[in-house]
């Protein structure tokens, strides 16, 4: 072999190693952070009642592989929450001061949901009775045979005895992002719950829990849509109570201070004034009332928005009223279908970043 061939070889065998070492070194990097290409932007006043018409580039989110289909109600999520899970021994002996423990954790950010033995299925405990109701299976947390499954006297099952608890800490939402003092503070109390509890965890690093906070925030700032609709009676104010009859019979419920379109208990869209509707104030003249959807919290968004401007115009045409932009002039054909274009581009964003609209991470995420 000449030197020539030689060096070759060396050369390449170089560049192979360079190769997966640069491979390497990017995937830990996607599967430990939360990556955005856009700017920054403040998640309150998200309103949008026109379209945005600048172009802008859409923020890039990538999860973790292992997390992307954690999108269950009752299960830890490990995209919008900091995660303590707690491995329970057979048999556990109930501390007196545990019950206090669990009442000085901090934050309502906080979820405790906790597993039965041989059972992949988590349950949310809500309040805090709820959680002492609960502590009594502790008390039995050896396994309980196969053949005691069943109560033969009176036909019940037998409680299986709890397995795991995992303190699951909320990392951002539209009101507030996680602090590294936060996160430190949750993870010291849970610890002393694992103590007394003589349970197995794995601890996380607090200021990497902070970073990802941070980012996550960061990331969902660009991705936050709620889009008006507003409407301007043509001859003047339109008179409250006239509104609300018309409003109420296509199916809007005056609730919590709007008129909210509901279907199947969950809220697809709203009507909203500068100040919140009620029995008294319906009573007077509503200038410029705004119909609201919130992108994020419902699923198939560009569906939800074509029923809303459906029911907007009914509205408008029964009122004598007229779709108007910010700076007040009749809202077109064009804009709306500039601003449908502007829903379908923002749920595919959401879905790209492993954010289903509608799903329970998603009103964890955007939750005021």
């Amino acid at each position: 072999m000449s030197m020539l061939q030689l060096a070759l070889l060396i050369i390449g065998i170089v560049l192979i190693l360079a190769v997966l070492a640069y491979n390497i070194v990017q995937e830990r990097k996607l599967k430990r952070s939360f990556v955005s290409r856009a700017a920054i932007q403040p998640r309150h006043d998200t309103v949008k009642k026109t379209p945005v018409l600048e172009t802008r580039e859409e923020p890039v989110f990538e999860p973790p592989t292992s997390i992307k289909a954690e999108n269950q109600e009752d299960a830890p999520d490990f995209m919008a929450e900091a995660v303590l899970t707690l491995q329970l021994p057979p048999s556990t002996q109930i501390a007196a001061e545990l019950a206090e423990q669990f009442l000085k954790i901090p934050g309502k950010n906080i979820r405790l949901l906790w597993q039965r033995r041989n059972s992949a299925h988590w349950s949310l405990l809500k309040t805090v009775p709820d959680i002492m109701d609960h502590l009594n299976q502790l008390v039995i947390a050896a396994p309980v045979p196969s053949t005691a499954t069943e109560n033969k006297e009176s036909g019940d099952a037998a409680p299986l005895p709890m397995h795991s608890l995992a303190f699951c800490l909320q990392l951002a939402d539209r009101a507030h992002v996680t602090t590294i003092e936060q996160i430190e503070t949750f993870q010291k109390h849970v610890e002393s719950i694992a103590s007394l509890l003589s349970a197995s965890y794995t601890p996380f690093d607090a200021s990497a829990e902070a970073e990802r906070a941070r980012m996550l925030d960061k990331v969902c700032a660009q991705l936050d849509l709620q889009i008006g609709l507003t409407l301007h009676g043509k001859v003047g104010p339109m008179p409250g109570q006239s509104f609300l009859l018309a409003a109420q019979k296509q199916g809007f419920i005056l609730k919590k201070g709007a008129l909210r379109y509901l279907r199947n208990d969950r809220e697809l869209f709203r009507i909203e004034d500068t100040q919140p509707l009620s029995e008294e104030r319906l009573k007077k003249a509503i200038q410029n009332p705004v119909v609201l959807l919130d992108v994020p919290h419902v699923a198939q968004p560009e569906l939800v928005f074509d029923e809303m401007l459906k029911q907007t115009m009914r509205l408008a045409q029964t009122l004598s009223a007229e779709l108007i932009d910010d700076r007040h002039k009749p809202l077109r054909d064009q804009g709306l279908t500039m601003i449908r274009a502007e829903v379908e581009k923002s749920t595919q964003a959401l879905l790209e970043a492993g954010i289903e609209p509608g799903s329970p991470r998603a009103f964890r995420l955007f939750a005021s």
